[in-house]
């Protein structure tokens, strides 16, 4: 099962409408609980692998209010800031905060508006960053079911300060060039 937590955002609703398609059961989880979306600890709790699609500012706050039900769990990280930032990423927050967790972070460069829009392809590699390698692999199955790219392993968790920077650096582009950009690695066999 995956859960979706915080996922009635773009992003969370994008991955949803991805993941219907590929015939996945997940569960949407939400602060504020309504018709399908159940409480985003009961989300966390019934699934093995958990996005958290909530805006960086609250990633510290959730996860460390989520932390027992994220115990054991694969846990995606796709917060990112706009703004440059010193210090830790948003996924290594999240570890810290959710000790028993298998964090991986993943998906920052791939547009919510795009994964909102199920009719056009996601001609992009997903990157992933993490210090558990069968999360990361878990991970990136599911990556290469929803982009007609590759997961690529970017290396350990702290690696994640980088890949978070990238989605400042897309937005950027996407709006200069009126697009909705992805990333492609190349010359990798």
């Amino acid at each position: 099962m995956i859960g979706i937590v915080g996922g009635t955002g773009d992003f969370g609703q994008g991955l949803a409408a991805r993941l219907r398609i590929l015939g996945e059961d997940f569960v949407i989880g939400s602060r504020t609980p309504r018709g399908d979306y159940l409480p985003n600890e009961e989300a966390a709790r019934r699934s093995e692998v958990v996005f958290l699609c909530v805006p960086p500012e609250g990633v510290h706050e959730l996860v460390s209010s989520l932390a027992d039900a994220l115990a054991s769990r694969i846990v995606v990280s796709v917060a990112a800031s706009l703004r440059l930032r010193e210090g830790r990423s948003y996924a290594e927050l999240t570890a810290q905060a959710a000790p028993e967790a298998r964090v991986v972070a993943g998906f920052h460069t791939v547009s919510a508006k795009v994964l909102l829009n199920p009719e056009v392809p996601l001609d992009e590699d997903v990157l992933l960053c993490g210090d558990d390698d069968d999360a990361k692999q878990r991970v990136g199955a599911i990556a290469e079911r929803i982009v007609s790219g590759r997961a690529v392993d970017c290396g350990g968790l702290r690696a994640a300060r980088r890949l978070e920077s990238l989605t400042g650096l897309l937005v950027g582009v996407n709006r200069r060039y009126k697009a909705n950009t992805g990333i492609k690695v190349t010359g990798l066999e």
